[in-house]
């Protein structure tokens, strides 16, 4: 057992007028030990007795130490710890409090970059989709008439707003404005992720270096939510052909066999979605390649899945409450125009919807995914550490 005589030395208090020992005070450097520890006694230490806490001493009351006598394994004498938290989130694993407190502190840290350059890209990417959803609305409109026109007018179907003017800006919106903003969304994504990475450490960077940061990871970006589309588009395709081909053979097990691909395709939708939710911070923050990158953080998850799925959904949940209660004016200004029966002004109305909603995601939602990829980094690889000597670093700037 460790006995007072074995205790490290203490450093020597401060003197007055300047006349300090060297390296008081001072964290020791990455791989160095602090004035005062004893490594030997660190590399090898005495077992301790079944039921005795390790670094216990042998004197004094159970689970107390003397006074001025340190426990081997306790806080090193001389060590001065980094601040806890030196930028929006404490480095350490994070709560669900500390994740949202982390995502509106990292807009209140630098508004140039979360809500300027993001809402930038959001607005262009509407304002873009919304010129493109012009055409498609006039296309789908008279689709649509011409369909009616072919089983006949049902009164009950225009009270409930299922008209042709309707459904016409209803689907060239969001085709038009929804592939655009699905495009621009991961880069938006991606200006939170980095601009969320530096406040983590206290730094704020500028438009012009969270611009640059981005563009060089956009195609990684754009490229994931492109292959996202494509898998789940080919996966239904399969599961419509497979259904199709049960009702041939049989109605009974075509009805049985449709209500199993549903429920595949739900349960391995969420699983897979769950997966790869934190592939597009990676993508932005990190510097490695796509795939490389992509395969790290598919393992992020492992052994998270519940916590990043329960996080995802409930954020979720309460981003669409609010943009419920934010899109009402907007549908009296959509009713207003159904009324007056103006296409374009429908069209700009939904835009208007979307840069909101889409604007509210990715400020919130990304930032709760950009320091949800922190704390499991800093769960599962010990970031805290990294980020500790970055935030140090960025204090002596």
């Amino acid at each position: 057992m460790t006995t007072p005589e074995s205790a490290p030395d203490q450093p020597a208090p401060p003197q007055p007028a300047g006349s300090q020992p060297a390296g008081w005070g001072e964290p020791p450097r990455y791989g160095q030990y602090a004035p005062g520890y004893d490594a030997a006694a660190q590399a090898a230490p005495e077992q301790p007795q079944y039921g005795t806490a390790p670094g216990t001493p042998a004197t004094g009351q159970y689970g107390q130490s003397q006074y001025g006598q340190y426990t081997p394994g306790g806080p090193v004498p001389g060590y001065r710890p980094l601040a806890d938290k030196p930028g929006i989130v404490p480095l350490r694993p994070l709560s669900l409090g500390e994740l949202y407190d982390g995502a509106f502190g990292a807009v209140r840290h630098n508004p140039g970059v979360t809500l300027g350059l993001t809402a930038i890209v959001v607005v262009v990417a509407v304002a873009i989709g919304t010129l493109i959803s012009i055409p498609l609305i006039t296309w789908f409109t008279d689709l649509f008439g011409s369909l009616f026109a072919e089983i006949g007018a049902d009164p009950a179907l225009d009270d409930m707003g299922f008209t042709q003017d309707m459904l016409g800006v209803t689907y060239g919106s969001a085709i038009g404005t929804g592939i655009l903003l699905t495009l621009a969304s991961p880069l938006a994504m991606g200006v939170m992720a980095i601009s969320v990475s530096d406040s983590v450490i206290g730094r704020k960077i500028t438009v012009a270096e969270a611009w640059a940061r981005v563009v060089k990871r956009a195609w990684f970006l754009i490229g994931f939510s492109l292959l996202s589309m494509l898998a789940g588009l080919v996966a239904y395709a399969v599961a419509i052909g497979i259904a199709v081909g049960l009702f041939a053979i049989d109605p009974v097990l075509g009805a049985i066999g449709a209500f199993l691909l549903l429920a595949a395709i739900l349960v391995g939708g969420v699983w897979v979605f769950t997966r790869v939710a934190l592939i597009p911070p990676a993508l932005a923050v990190e510097g490695g390649g796509f795939w490389a990158t992509c395969q790290r953080a598919w393992k992020l998850t492992r052994g998270t899945f519940w916590r990043v799925l329960g996080i995802y959904l409930l954020t979720s949940v309460i981003l669409g409450f609010i943009a419920q209660i934010v899109a009402f004016p907007i549908s009296l200004v959509l009713g207003l125009f159904a009324v007056l029966g103006s296409g374009v002004g429908l069209a700009i109305s939904y835009g208007v919807t979307y840069v909101i909603t889409g604007a509210m995601s990715v400020l919130f939602l990304g930032g709760v995914m950009a320091l949800l990829y922190i704390d499991t980094r800093m769960r599962r690889e010990g970031l805290d550490v990294q980020l500790q000597a970055a935030a140090a670093a960025a204090a002596d700037k």
